[in-house]
């Protein structure tokens, strides 16, 4: 019983060490959000201003730049 656990153990041990972290996207890292006029919540997860405007049109929202934006660093490259 102890080596069947001891093996599982040992190769997602081996496993995740061989996944790669995903640049997981944040509200943070976009440029754009949306803002209703009724609430004071952003909707942060816009690329661009058109974009931003083109999903609120005729929602009574408005369009602003991220304040809350941080700037990823540059991709690694392997080698």
């Amino acid at each position: 019983m102890r080596l069947p656990t001891l093996s599982l153990l040992l190769i997602s041990a081996v496993l995740s060490g061989e996944m790669h972290a995903a640049s997981a996207q944040s509200p943070t890292s976009y440029p754009w959000c949306s803002r209703s006029g009724r609430s004071s919540t952003n909707n942060c997860y816009f690329t661009s201003k058109e974009q931003c405007q083109r999903t609120i049109s005729g929602i009574g929202a408005f369009c602003l730049q991220n304040p809350y934006r941080r700037h990823l660093p540059p991709a690694r490259t392997r080698r």
